[in-house]
C-alpha cells in the first residue's frame, strides 16, 4: 500500500468519529516523530533497526496506548489515546519480516551483579511519574557499577536489566521515582588508570567515590628500530 493510499484511509477511518484530517495528521505525526527518535536511539546505540515489531515488543500496547494519548494531547483531542489507537491500527500495514528478525528479549529481570552493567558511558536520568523525567548526566560505567554496590549494599532499592537494550533502572530508599541509566557509547571518556572513572567525576571524588586524582591511562608507544 503506498502512502497516498494509506491516507486516504486513514482520514475516511478519522471521519468515522468525527475528526478532520489536519488533527488525525497531527497526531500520527507526534506518534511518528516518537517513533522515528526511538528508532535512532537504538541504531546508535546498538547499531541495528528497531523493526515496528520490535518497537511494540519493547513498549507493549500499554506504551503504545500511553504514546496514543500523548498524540491525542498534542493534536487538541484531550486524552482520548484508545480513540486514536483504533483509527491508526486499522490503516496501519503488518510489520514486515525481515531477514534478521529474531526473537528479543526486552523484558527486564533484576540485576544481581553490577558488572552485568558493562557498557563504558551510561546517561542517567531521574524519573517520576508525579515530576517527569530529569535532564540527565553523563556516567562513566564504573560509577554506574560502583553506586549498584553500594545500593545494594544499604538494601534499600530495587535494580533491573533490560538484556536486549542493557537499559539499567535502579531505586533508592524512599524516592518516589527511578533512575534509569541507558547506554551511550557515544559519549565515553578516558579513564583512570586507577579508579576507572572519568577525569570530571574526580572533582568531587567524596560525592562520585573516585580515587583523590586522576591517572591518565598510559601511553603504550610502538617499539621504534634502532638503525
Amino acid at each position: 500500500m503506498d502512502q497516498p493510499t494509506r491516507e486516504r484511509l486513514l482520514h475516511a477511518e478519522a471521519a468515522r468519529y468525527g475528526i478532520a484530517p489536519d488533527v488525525i495528521d497531527r497526531a500520527v505525526g507526534v506518534i511518528a516523530a516518537v517513533q522515528r527518535r526511538d528508532r535512532a536511539d537504538f541504531r546508535e546505540n546498538f547499531g541495528g533497526e528497531l523493526t515496528p515489531d520490535r518497537w511494540l515488543a519493547a513498549h507493549g500496547v500499554s506504551g503504545f496506548k500511553e504514546l496514543c494519548a500523548y498524540a491525542a494531547r498534542k493534536a487538541g483531542l484531550a486524552d482520548d489515546g484508545g480513540l486514536i489507537m483504533r483509527i491508526v491500527s486499522a490503516v496501519a500495514p503488518q510489520p514486515e519480516q525481515r531477514a534478521d528478525d529474531r526473537p528479543v528479549q526486552f523484558w527486564a529481570r533484576p540485576l544481581t551483579d553490577p558488572a552485568e552493567a558493562a557498557f563504558p558511558a551510561y546517561r542517567v536520568t531521574y524519573e517520576d511519574p508525579q515530576d517527569g523525567i530529569s535532564p540527565g548526566f553523563d556516567w562513566s560505567g564504573a560509577l554506574l557499577r560502583r553506586t549498584l554496590r553500594e545500593a545494594a549494599a544499604r538494601g534499600r532499592g530495587a535494580v533491573s536489566l533490560e538484556e536486549a537494550t542493557g537499559v539499567v533502572a535502579f531505586t533508592e530508599g524512599d524516592l518516589n521515582g527511578a533512575y534509569v541509566a541507558r547506554p551511550a557509547p557515544g559519549h565515553t571518556q578516558p579513564t583512570c588508570a586507577r579508579c576507572g572513572q572519568w577525569e570530571k567525576e574526580h572533582t568531587l571524588h567524596e560525592r562520585f567515590g573516585s580515587c583523590p586524582e586522576f591517572i591518565a591511562p598510559a601511553v603504550h608507544l610502538a617499539p621504534v628500530p634502532v638503525p
